[in-house]
């Protein structure tokens, strides 16, 4: 059984999303945004009062913004996808996770959060840079069978899916012409 990431190889075309400039340039405010995405326990669940605002994030030296993708690259733990994910995918995300509501730029998209936590990392054969897991490895058996999308309590901010959601995922991926999510095989 093999564990991939969900990734997306358009971070270096794609539009990235994150917090407003102001935001950015307040060190009180810059905190109080990340802390509505941090999960101090993985596979928790998050609530808000208040959608999160976030803004698409201009490229330095480009006049025009790039493209959106999706999934749009944001440097929290979840992801941040637009409706067209949540109708393609949003029944399989959902057993999984939850779909937020967030504004970016006054438009309602999603943040997903994922809430089932997998605890399958072989430590001893993972390559570690101090505690960051540079190369995880996870025991084949303690990884569902069954579709599945799941956080591993020792990586933080990856998240992880096995054969059978990469399949199911994959097909409607191609077959809506979904942009911004990829997989990377690890074991």
């Amino acid at each position: 059984m093999s564990v991939w990431e969900i990734t997306n190889f358009l971070t270096n075309t794609a539009a990235w999303v994150g917090p407003s400039p102001e935001v950015q340039f307040d060190p009180d405010l810059s905190e109080s945004f990340w802390q509505q995405f941090d999960n101090k326990t993985p596979g928790q669940p998050l609530y808000w009062k208040d959608r999160p605002r976030l803004a698409v994030l201009p490229k330095e030296g480009r006049r025009k913004l790039p493209p959106r993708a999706d999934v749009s690259p944001f440097t929290a733990s979840g992801l941040v996808v637009n409706d067209k994910i949540r109708t393609c995918l949003g029944d399989l995300l959902a057993q999984f996770g939850q779909l937020l509501e967030i504004d970016v730029d006054g438009k309602t998209e999603y943040y997903y959060n994922v809430t089932n936590v997998v605890s399958c990392l072989d430590r001893e054969q993972s390559q570690f840079d101090g505690p960051y897991v540079e190369e995880p490895v996870f025991i084949e058996r303690l990884v569902p069978s069954a579709p599945s999308i799941f956080v591993e309590p020792a990586i933080h901010g990856r998240i992880f899916v096995n054969d059978a959601a990469k399949i199911a995922m994959e097909e409607r991926i191609a077959a809506n012409k979904i942009s911004g999510m990829d997989f990377r095989r690890w074991n």
